[in-house]
Parts: C-alpha cells; structure tokens; sequence
C-alpha cells in the first residue's frame, strides 16, 4: 500500500471527509497517519477486533477497501490484506474518483483478425521459411520507453534484441503504448515489466523451438500474468489494457491470453494454427 500513487488516492479520500492532511503528495506524514487514525475509528464496527495494532500498510489498505464498499465496490472482505479483489476495487475507485464513472465490466471481446504484416503461421517450417532459422536475422533495436528486467527492477532495458522482420512493427506498437499511456500508466499497469524476447530455447513443457528462439514473442509483466493463469487472475485481462492489446492486434500480433486463455504475459508475431 505504499506506492506514492495508492497514498495519493487515500490522502484525497481522507481530505474529501473533511481532514486536514496537507500537501497531496504520496507521501504517509504523521497529518495523514492522524486522519487515518480517525477515519478508521468512525467506521470501528465494521473493523474486525485488534485492528488498531496493524501496521500503516495494512491500515490504509482497510481504509481503502471500506470506502470501495461504501462506493457500491466488492472489495472483498475488510481484512487489511492487498489482494486481487482488492487490486481490483482500487482500480474501480480510483476511475470512478478521476472520470466520474466506473470502467466498463470487462467483455470478452474478439481479438481482432487482421494481419498487415503478414505473420506465418505458427509451424516451425512457415516461421522459419518467412522468419529465417531460429537465432537467425536479429537486430537490435532502441524501445520508444525505458524497460525494466521483471525479475530486478533496478536493471534498466533500453534496447531489446528481435528479429529483423518484426523490428519496425514492434517500435510501432511501443510508441503508440508511450503516447496512449504515458509515464505514469505504464508503470501502474507495468507495461515496462520486460520478460524478455529473444530466447533460443524450446517451448516450456514442449519439445518443438519456441516462437522467443526466432526473436518474434515479447513477455511483459510475467508475475501478474503467470502462464496458468486464466483471466479471472491475470492482470492483462482488465479493461484498463484494452488499448494495450488493440495496439498490438492492429499490427497483426498476437496474445495467448486473448486466444487461448492463458499465458496473459506473451504476445508473438505468427497466428495460431
């Protein structure tokens, strides 16, 4: 609960009640742990017992999650603990505070069927006829917006190695991500989250080349779209990555998450069989 952004949301739930919490800035001073304090004990009955002995994390995110539900929000129980219930009432809230409106419910809408680049097919033989032989044709290309290592976030990613043939297409869809999203909503979705692309390896349980070994599939974000995840988990899912996915469809790529369901993480330029 700490994330700047997350104590920004609280801190202008606490002003709207009426406490003096000075400066909106993200930042938990003792001003905002004192509202806190007070905003809690007003709605105590609807606190479980021992609550005041939680530590300010925990305290915000109980703040957080009753006034998803005095919003009409599922947040699920009022436990103090981040969950993707939570996760999720909080993204709601906190539209609903900036737009005056909740997101749409998520639909399951068709990807799109369009194919400009003309991607092969996934079969080893069309992908290394149009693609060339797996490791083959790589370029190094700069990205529109600085990446980070999703396994270490300290290490910076500015140029990622991909096949000659998709290196154009993905700058496209990168910059049109930078220009929709902008700094702020690529890091609260985690669209800088790199996984990696090229890979020479073969397909996780399987023994035929993944499509990473012809450097033609990114991941993003792979702790919050793990490969078994469905869409009632992964993040990618949301309403808030439409866009996310428009882009890349526009270009002819492709997500397992959109298709099949699952690995929401993975995006690759060849069309399923």
């Amino acid at each position: 609960m700490e994330k700047k952004s997350i104590v920004r949301v609280v801190q202008g739930l606490l002003k709207d009640e009426g406490y003096r919490i000075g400066a909106i800035d993200g930042i938990p001073g003792p001003k905002t742990e004192s509202a806190l304090m007070k905003a809690l004990g007003k709605r105590e009955s609807s606190l479980p017992e021992g609550w005041e002995s939680w530590p300010r994390t925990r305290l915000g995110t109980a703040y957080l999650q009753l006034c998803c539900h005095e919003h009409d929000i599922d947040a699920g129980k009022i436990d103090g603990y981040w969950g993707q219930v939570t996760d999720y009432a909080y993204s709601v809230l906190k539209e609903v505070r900036e737009t005056g409106s909740r997101p749409p419910l998520w639909r399951d809408t068709d990807p799109l069927d369009v194919n400009p680049n003309a991607w092969p097919v996934q079969t080893t033989a069309a992908m290394t006829a149009f693609f060339g032989r797996p490791g083959s044709n790589l370029v190094t290309i700069d990205v529109p917006y600085t990446h980070c290592l999703a396994w270490d976030q300290r290490v910076k990613v500015n140029r990622i190695t991909c096949n000659r043939r998709v290196a154009d297409s993905l700058v496209r869809v990168l910059t049109r991500v930078k220009s929709h999203y902008g700094p702020d909503g690529i890091d609260d979705l985690g669209l800088d989250l790199y996984g990696g692309c090229f890979n020479n390896r073969t397909m996780r349980g399987g023994s035929r080349k993944s499509t990473h070994a012809w450097g033609i599939a990114l991941d993003y974000s792979p702790s919050s779209n793990k490969l078994r995840w469905g869409r009632d988990r992964a993040h990618f899912a949301r309403p808030e990555y439409d866009k996310w996915w428009e882009f890349w469809e526009k270009e002819g790529w492709v997500s397992l998450g959109r298709e099949k369901n699952f690995d929401w993480m993975h995006v690759q330029a060849a069309k399923l069989p």
